[in-house]
């Protein structure tokens, strides 16, 4: 499903993981005999960047074959950087693809309606985001906010970051991300590929926090994190933090946070090719096939009605997103969510006699029709069920026939077809009803 910008992305992420991530000060031995720097001294030299590098390659198994440019750069610099960096590597939305991706994402209630994302990502990179490594450029760029001085966590961000870089000189992970990103196969295998790389330095900074005694949390963290948790419905965390969140466990299974034959196919040649595989990595171990599915909203929309964006896959994390509003549906929605087999989505707007605009969410004038595959028929019939119940607990959407609810101005719908599950939403109930009967 088409989801946020990347600049957007890696700031939400970074936040959403502060929810989550705890300090691991479990007793550890430093090999090099030298105490990590004092708490207010975090200066550039004090962190001894090759120090660290020593450690990383250490735990990773790997050496670097080329040494990163260490560099700092201010924090109020960060999002043109990371945009920059996207320019470069052919990676970045047009204004318009942001703008569809996030119309979308409110009609569906992942965002909020009056949510401003320029300003949350802006708000976090300055405040979230402490590291990042530039591949192209072989840097490691450091934020820095107070002076030179570094936040208390930035050794263990810095050994994240370096486990990209050994990741990207041995893998090439980099050039297989943006591969994919501009491939037409679907965004779900593309998140699934980013959990391995994310997941993997994840490993690498959690096993060098629970050995160095370094923090992983700085003081503020937790507190830009909430701010975004109130501004934007659960249901979008789980996808934005989805690499964090769910990778560490996916490539702990592999052998991480050791460089083993197994995670390096996951890296290469034979990566996850959905998010299901990452939530349920038996599936991935024995190549579950994705099942095919096919839309026919033309035959119900007909020519009246234009496609915002391609046709793309509907997976089973944007599954998890649709069934868990709030964080007190996840367990359950997690549960749904992995029997998911195979799903594709379409988002269209209807033409306007006049030419006029229509300010997100565009509910008068915008049809969303997803339709995935589960495991049985009886997840099936669960997934629709909790579809329905999500709708009227954490939207307020009211019944107005079978399987059809108002909801937000305009309408949604749910209907089953043995394993197949379609959801709807579109401007009246008759349409999302008729939509969910014959266009999936």
């Amino acid at each position: 499903m088409r989801r946020l910008p990347r600049t957007t992305v890696l700031a939400l992420g970074a936040a959403v993981l502060a929810l989550t991530a705890a300090s691991l000060l479990l007793v550890g031995r430093d090999d090099d005999a030298r105490p990590s720097p004092p708490v207010g001294a975090r200066t550039l030299a004090e962190l001894q960047p090759d120090r660290i590098i020593r450690r990383v390659e250490e735990i990773r198994g790997l050496k670097l074959k080329r040494r990163p440019r260490f560099r700092l750069v201010p924090h109020r610099s960060l999002d043109a950087v990371l945009k920059r960096q996207e320019r470069r590597e052919g990676t970045a939305e047009s204004k318009r693809e942001e703008r569809v991706g996030t119309a979308l994402l409110k009609l569906l209630g992942l965002l909020k309606p009056d949510a401003d994302l320029d300003r949350i990502s802006r708000l976090v990179s300055e405040e979230g985001i402490l590291g990042v490594y530039d591949g192209a450029r072989n840097e490691m760029l450091i934020v820095r906010r107070d002076g030179d001085r570094l936040p208390v966590n930035a050794e263990a961000t810095i050994a994240h970051e370096l486990t990209h870089a050994l990741d990207d000189q041995h893998y090439g992970i980099f050039r297989r991300l943006t591969r994919l990103a501009r491939r037409s196969t679907g965004e779900d295998g593309t998140l699934a590929y980013q959990a391995v790389l994310e997941g993997s330095a994840e490993a690498v900074a959690n096993e060098y926090a629970r050995r160095y005694h370094v923090a992983q949390e700085a003081p503020g963290e937790q507190r830009s994190a909430e701010r975004i948790q109130r501004e934007v419905p659960f249901g979008a965390l789980l996808t934005l933090s989805f690499p964090y969140a769910f990778g560490p466990t996916f490539v702990g299974g592999l052998g991480a946070p050791r460089a083993t034959a197994a995670l390096a196919r996951a890296m290469t040649d034979r990566p996850p090719t959905s998010t299901v595989q990452v939530l349920d990595p038996q599936l991935y171990r024995d190549r579950t096939p994705i099942a095919p599915v096919r839309l026919r909203v033309g035959r119900v929309l007909g020519d009246d009605w234009v496609p915002l964006q391609p046709e793309d896959s509907l997976g089973a994390i944007d599954l998890l997103s649709l069934l868990a509003l709030a964080e007190d549906d996840a367990a359950s929605a997690s549960l749904l969510s992995a029997g998911w087999r195979g799903g594709r989505y379409a988002y269209l707007r209807r033409r306007s006699s006049d030419g006029a605009g229509c300010a997100a969410p565009c509910t008068s004038r915008d049809a969303f029709v997803g339709t995935v595959r589960l495991l049985s028929d009886g997840v099936a019939r669960r997934v629709a069920v909790t579809f329905g119940e999500v709708l009227q607990r954490r939207r307020r959407a009211r019944r107005v026939g079978r399987g059809t609810w108002r909801v937000a101005g305009g309408a949604a719908a749910v209907r089953r077809h043995g394993d197949r599950v379609t959801i709807v939403y579109a401007p009246t109930p008759q349409l999302a009803a008729r939509l969910a009967r014959d266009g999936g």
